[in-house]
């Protein structure tokens, strides 16, 4: 009996082994046209974030429309299958087959996905929405014969969805009432942009992802962050921000919708038009998902007690002590990538220009550079 059982875990691991070896080898091969595609979408984000809620999944219900039901997507959402950041990692290692991807979480992987962070004099979400599609679809080479989705973004099918409203500087309740009350705040920095920033400041850094923010800011372990308002909601921000500075321009998170380029292959050119047909579709209402959810956040966080501070009413001395570094933020941004081997010149000249071309401002110094 004990031989025989053997022989049949033996056999049983077999089968298992030239099932899992078939799997894996249509995985690769092409689909045939009509044949039905399921495919796994995740994100580590919530389900109601904006970028899920009112991008990806109008994006997918639209592929699945277009396709007359060929296409079929299981989701995920949350962390519930991938973490934040992992959603690149597990696209291109087939954990899933789409996903939210949010490079600027891994900037040893992507270091120059963190330009659309750049501070700027002027810019909404439709003008960075607009200039960051602009950048990943631009032509222009930028080093080794490579334009910038090349050089960053080679292994992706990517399809651009909207950044982020700009990021303003929001605490649980603290106040700059002068210059000095600025620094030693302790401020959550989503990229190294914002740290270079913070250290000309004396703002002391915290690096973490969003999806923790919401219990460290509760235990008051850090007064606040650099951060979108339109994006509170995703996490519940609206209800523990109390101080927020606005029309200073910190910058845009950006993200996108990435595919394998191995994955995408596979696919019939029916349903690649209908993904490229849908993402233009979804994209500019998406965009302005994110000015539509600011408005109801700045109102439900007044009624409790926040507090929305103009720039420019501020004392000059805290004027001038936020503008320190802005101008320089963006030459050491660019320095910072060419030491490591990277045009980081080329690249932000290039986001100047198309951000220019769209309606956004630079400061002006950035205008000189060459």
């Amino acid at each position: 009996m004990r031989k025989a059982k053997s022989k049949t875990i033996i056999a049983l691991v077999g089968l298992m082994l030239v099932l899992g070896g078939c799997s894996e080898e249509k995985s690769n091969e092409a689909y045939e046209e009509g044949e039905t595609i399921k495919l796994r979408a995740a994100t580590g984000l919530s389900a109601q974030h904006a970028w899920w809620a009112n991008s990806m999944v109008p994006w997918m219900e639209r592929v699945e429309e277009l396709t007359d039901g060929q296409v079929e997507f299981e989701t995920f959402t949350g962390g519930e299958l991938v973490a934040v950041p992992d959603e690149a990692d597990a696209v291109l290692d087939g954990t899933v087959d789409v996903a939210l991807v949010l490079p600027i979480y891994e900037p040893d992987q992507y270091p120059m996905a963190e330009v659309t962070m750049l501070p700027l004099s002027h810019s909404d979400t439709l003008i960075a929405s607009n200039a960051w599609k602009k950048l990943l679809e631009s032509d222009e080479v930028l080093a080794d014969g490579k334009t910038y989705a090349e050089m960053q973004f080679a292994d992706f099918k990517v399809f651009p969805i909207s950044t982020t409203m700009e990021y303003s500087i929001s605490t649980t309740g603290k106040e700059f009432n002068a210059a000095s009350d600025i620094k030693g705040t302790s401020l959550r920095t989503p990229s190294r942009i914002h740290e270079v920033y913070a250290g000309k400041t004396g703002i002391n850094s915290v690096t973490m992802p969003a999806v923790e923010m919401y219990d460290a800011l509760s235990r008051g372990t850090f007064d606040g962050s650099f951060y979108s308002i339109a994006d509170w909601s995703g996490y519940g921000f609206q209800d523990l921000f109390r101080y927020t500075v606005t029309g200073i321009n910190f910058g845009h998170f950006n993200g996108f919708i990435g595919m394998s380029k191995e994955k995408w292959e596979t696919l019939p050119e029916s349903v690649q038009e209908a993904m490229i047909q849908a993402n233009d579709e979804i994209f500019t209402p998406g965009a302005q998902e994110w000015i539509d959810r600011a408005e109801k956040a700045i109102a439900e966080n007044e009624t409790k007690g926040g507090k929305f501070v103009e720039f420019s009413t501020l004392s000059q001395d805290v004027q001038d002590h936020l503008s320190t570094g802005v101008e320089d933020t963006w030459s050491n941004y660019a320095e910072l990538l060419e030491s490591n081997g990277l045009p980081g010149n080329k690249l932000v000249v290039l986001w100047r220009d198309i951000l220019i071309e769209e309606g956004g401002e630079v400061p002006e110094s950035v205008m000189s550079l060459e």
